[in-house]
């Protein structure tokens, strides 16, 4: 006959049982943090197809690995899986509602993906978190241009860049919202601005190429186009818009091999615009 347990017999039973299942626990997450500490060793070695299994291994052990999540979607990120990078990043905030970088990140991930309303109230979360955030802040400014804010865009953005006035990017950003408000002569200064801190960036210099061409100052356009092709000699649109600066400049010779130059670049794939402008360079060489 089986006797009754007495009631010690039963909180031994109880805390044995929880005693177990603590134990599991934390046996759970040593496992989990060994599978993202091997993730992390592989994602150095630049094996990131196996740090993705180790990291995804870590978090079925341990779904609330707030840092394994980061690693993953970062990962997933570099492989240009976007929206399983996604993920990841609203896995954290869920996880850790303060968490900036995953606001910020979900953010920039949005942007990617072309959903910029959705962008918007993760970055705004994201620079409400860390006020030094200014990649956040040109990336706000970016998502309020594509969402027709751009006079938001453009106030939020000057409010940084007197803050923080050797960031290239938001400056490059600040101008090229400027630009589109027909602002010239103001985005003329921040790119110039831009370039300043990255002299060789190439967005930066085609940038101030073309608003020194938009505005017809086309003696500073020039140098500024010669820089863009130093930066990157087959720039199709730099030589094309080189050759029309030196022909409104009346430099007919350069203005020929200009045009010549963007010929040879563009005719394999555009035969048709190759022939247009050889037959400009011929029409400006023989008026």
């Amino acid at each position: 006959m089986v006797k009754p347990l007495c009631f010690r017999g039963v909180l031994a039973l109880v805390a044995g049982l929880w005693l177990a299942s603590q134990g599991a626990s934390f046996a759970r997450a040593d496992e989990a943090e060994a599978h993202y500490r091997v993730g992390l060793n592989l994602k150095k070695q630049g094996k990131v197809p196996q740090a993705i299994d180790e990291i995804k291994t870590a978090l079925k052990l341990r779904p609330d690995h707030a840092a394994a999540q980061m690693t993953l979607g970062g990962l997933y990120a570099d492989q240009s899986l976007y929206a399983e990078a996604l993920r990841c990043y609203d896995k954290v905030i869920q996880l850790s509602p303060a968490h900036a970088q995953a606001y910020a990140l979900a953010g920039a991930t949005l942007i990617r993906l072309k959903r910029y309303p959705e962008s918007v109230p993760r970055l705004k979360k994201a620079i409400e978190l860390d006020k030094q955030d200014m990649q956040s802040v040109s990336n706000l400014g970016l998502a309020l241009r594509q969402t027709g804010q751009n006079a938001e865009a453009i106030k939020v953005m000057q409010d940084a860049a007197e803050k923080h006035p050797t960031d290239g990017a938001l400056l490059n950003n600040l101008g090229v919202a400027l630009r589109k408000e027909r602002r010239y002569e103001e985005s003329i200064a921040y790119f110039q601005q831009a370039l300043e801190q990255s002299p060789n960036d190439l967005g930066y210099a085609r940038n101030l190429a073309i608003a020194l061409r938009g505005v017809e100052r086309y003696a500073e356009a020039v140098p500024a186009y010669e820089k863009v092709i130093a930066l990157a000699p087959n720039d199709q649109g730099a030589h094309y818009d080189l050759a029309n600066c030196y022909e409104k400049m009346g430099q007919t010779d350069k203005a020929v091999r200009a045009y010549t130059r963007y010929a040879e670049l563009v005719r394999a794939k555009d035969p048709e615009g190759a022939k247009r402008a050889q037959e400009r360079a011929a029409s400006i060489a023989n008026p």
